[in-house]
């Protein structure tokens, strides 16, 4: 197991470690379909490093950060393979902030999410290993006066082919430091791989299990104060009035400050803090948001599933196809709003002085630190230091940076004082970006023969892109996050036709959840399949098998979930008079194809059960299969919790729920037992953070509806009686 720095290190110290005493020698490279190097003096400017120190250890700065989905481990394990080392010699430090770093979308941007991590980075980091690979042989070439193709690797040395003399690469990397790094170097054959394609143990289990890595809630600098932040309970509202000095002499506060849209108490620690804010007497001007509820906003939503909005696919004639239909069938589906609810609650430290601000964030995205960072402070962007910690889950909320806005804001406000901002759970469940609300109208029709020949989508509401990244979008009158996940859907239809309908949910935050908008969209997609199937007497499985004739890689992961369920198109009964009953979804996004069988119970008191979910997915080639499993599984109980009782509503524009007795998430009896088979295509690798959740949802409602005769269109289940 190889030793985890989970630090993030400045360009000027990484170069500087050698300095510091511990002989680290630096790679420098441009890597491929990167920013181009440029030099300055003996230093390449660079998008990644690699440091090998006189021992032969390897320092490799990640560019992406490790949420518990497997960076550390999958990434650094593609260098490792072409670098030719063992990933007990591999230390992995996180990369700051800043353009060298950022590989993706043509060197533009650098986050984590949106399942890009791995794929997004495969080949570059393939190239960055190969190239110090390169860099050694050539190093060990000048000193024995030989050719290159005398020489060859063995995991952390250059070996000599014909005699077996060795140099380590501690010994040769002082003298490959200094070579140019050549433009072009050959690949390993996959053939010959040691750890691409293997199930790699992950580099970060051991830090977390013996209690050593360290999270956002785990910073400890030396003067550091606490804060704890009560803001505006509804959206928009700012505060009329707060009298510090009711709290200023309790034990340990040390100030009261106003940040936006609320007030922190600062304190030498959190309870001292949060004690102190709870006395608080502070007074909140509501606004202009006071009014609304997520009660309405669903009914405005309904109201306009009839209305054309704006197309966002169009295959043949949908509308002429359903007015001619022999038998036509229509459902409307909503999905509430959702909060992320990672295990651990927004926080960040922060420190600024004259020249520099220095801040410990939970983040993903670096760059999105930095840059409020240096607005707030009005220092240069090279002034700032973000360090990223482990998170405790991110599921995209941590793209939002209200958090590091507070910690930064009281910072400057106390110059040279640590200053950690900590929510309370009730604040990170009231003050979240949450997923949005959504509705959609599906309409299907038949010919006389029980073909499907028309399917007409409507989908309404706001998605988070068009809010947040709108620079994102291809088309900026269509947002794709709201809809994506229902049209362009691999069911082979001669008319199909999705419209979309902006309805904006202004006096709510809302922000990426993990899928996106792809963890409804599935639940309604999916769910009228089943319908549709229904609707004509079909076997589901065989109903979506004959609409995906033309999609033999979906076929494939289709058949190979139910093999592996042995699907069953009927309940049965066990023998203690349990019924079961199997229900089945098939979706793909973030460029990766999952299947998934959902084998539920139901009892005489209406409980449901799920006992066992079985998933395929193909997501082109699983780098390392142990995480692609671990994924599917956490990408299952998100989905599970969020279908089974997770829920976000707003009355007087304010959110109702507080904590885990109000916003219920899955607990571990819940969970069901999940085998999950890879299918390697071949095809271009796709993502696997987010792509386990979408099928979940629809498998176990299609899997009620043999259950109960009822349908579910409307989450979460916990408002339904079976």
């Amino acid at each position: 197991m190889s030793e985890l720095l989970n630090l993030s290190m400045t360009r000027r110290k990484f170069l500087g470690v050698s300095a510091a005493g511990a002989s680290v020698f630096v790679l420098g490279m441009s890597l491929p379909s990167c920013r181009s190097a440029s030099r300055n003096g003996n230093e390449a400017v660079i998008n990644a490093f690699i440091g090998i120190d006189v021992n032969g250890r390897v320092i490799f700065q990640n560019p992406f950060i490790e949420m518990g989905q497997g960076t550390y481990t999958s990434i650094p394990a593609i260098v490792a393979e072409e670098l030719d080392i063992d990933m007990a010699m591999l230390e992995v430090v996180q990369a700051p902030h800043g353009p060298d770093y950022r590989i993706m979308f043509n060197n533009t941007t650098r986050f984590t999410g949106g399942s890009l991590s791995v794929r997004s980075s495969y080949m570059t980091m393939r190239k960055a290993g190969a190239t110090a690979r390169a860099m050694l042989i050539k190093a060990a070439v000048d000193l024995w006066g030989v050719q290159p193709n005398e020489c060859t690797t063995e995991p952390g040395a250059v070996v000599l082919t014909a005699s077996g003399q060795k140099l380590t690469y501690g010994q040769l990397a002082p003298l490959a430091a200094k070579l140019e790094p050549p433009t072009d170097v050959p690949l390993k054959d996959s053939a010959s791989f040691r750890l691409i394609g293997k199930p790699v143990k992950r580099t970060d289990s051991l830090s977390k299990a013996n209690g050593t890595a360290e999270f956002g809630m785990d910073v400890n600098v030396d003067g550091l104060l606490h804060a704890a932040v009560k803001q505006a309970p509804v959206f928009g509202g700012s505060v009329k009035s707060y009298d510090k000095n009711a709290v200023i002499n309790l034990p340990g506060v040390v100030a009261v400050e106003e940040i936006p849209n609320g007030v922190a108490v600062i304190a030498d620690h959190y309870w001292h803090a949060k004690t102190a804010l709870e006395q608080l007497p502070v007074t909140f001007d509501d606004g202009a948001n006071s009014g609304f509820s997520s009660k309405a906003y669903l009914e405005k939503l309904k109201s306009v599933l009839d209305e054309p909005g704006v197309t966002a696919e169009n295959v043949g004639d949908a509308v002429k196809a359903l007015s001619k239909a022999k038998k036509k069938i229509e459902a409307e589906y909503h999905a509430p709003f959702l909060a992320h609810q990672t295990m651990e609650p927004m926080n960040c430290t922060a420190l600024v002085t004259k020249d520099q601000c220095k801040v410990w964030a939970p983040n993903q995205g670096a760059d999105f630190v930095a840059t409020v960072a240096a607005e707030i402070t009005g220092l240069k962007l090279d002034a700032i230091e973000v360090i990223t910690p482990f998170l405790g889950g991110g599921f995209g909320r941590r793209f939002i940076m209200d958090y590091a806005i507070q910690a930064v804001t009281l910072a400057k406000k106390h110059p040279g004082k640590p200053i950690k901002v900590i929510w309370s759970r009730e604040e990170d469940t009231q003050h979240d970006h949450y997923r949005p609300m959504t509705a959609a109208k599906y309409r299907a029709g038949f010919d006389a023969q029980g073909n499907a020949i028309a399917l007409h989508i409507t989908t309404a509401g706001e998605g988070p892109m068009g809010r947040l990244n709108p620079s994102f979008l291809k088309n900026p009158d269509i947002d794709e996050s709201i809809f994506e996940g229902g049209a362009h859907q691999p069911y082979s239809l001669p008319n199909k036709r999705t419209d979309v309908v902006n309805v904006p949910v202004k006096p709510v935050p809302i922000g990426y959840w993990r899928s996106v908008g792809n963890s409804q969209n599935c639940f309604f997609k999916e769910s009228f399949i089943d319908e549709m199937a229904h609707a004509v007497a079909a076997d589901p499985v065989e109903f979506r098998r004959k609409l995906l004739a033309e999609q033999p890689r979906f076929k494939k992961v289709l058949d190979t979930a139910v093999d592996m369920a042995g699907w069953k198109s009927k309940s049965w009964q066990d023998e203690k008079g349990v019924k079961h009953a199997m229900g089945v979804a098939l979706h793909e996004s973030f460029g990766s194809i999952v299947a998934q069988v959902a084998e539920v119970t139901l009892n005489e008191d209406g409980d449901i059960n799920v006992a066992r979910v079985w998933c395929a997915v193909d997501c082109g080639f699983a780098v390392n299969p142990a995480i692609v499993r671990m994924q599917m599984e956490s990408g299952i109980a998100f989905g599970l919790s969020a279908a089974m009782a997770e829920e976000i509503t707003l009355e007087q524009g304010r959110v109702i729920q507080t904590n885990f007795d109000s916003y219920p998430i899955l607990r571990p009896d819940q969970m069901p037992d999940v085998e999950v088979e890879i299918i390697n295509s071949g095809e271009a690798l796709g993502g696997i953070g987010e792509p386990g959740t979408p099928p979940i949802a629809p498998a176990v409602c299609n899997a009620l509806f043999l259950l109960s005769g009822q349908r579910v269109r409307s989450l979460p289940l916990s408002q339904y009686s079976f």
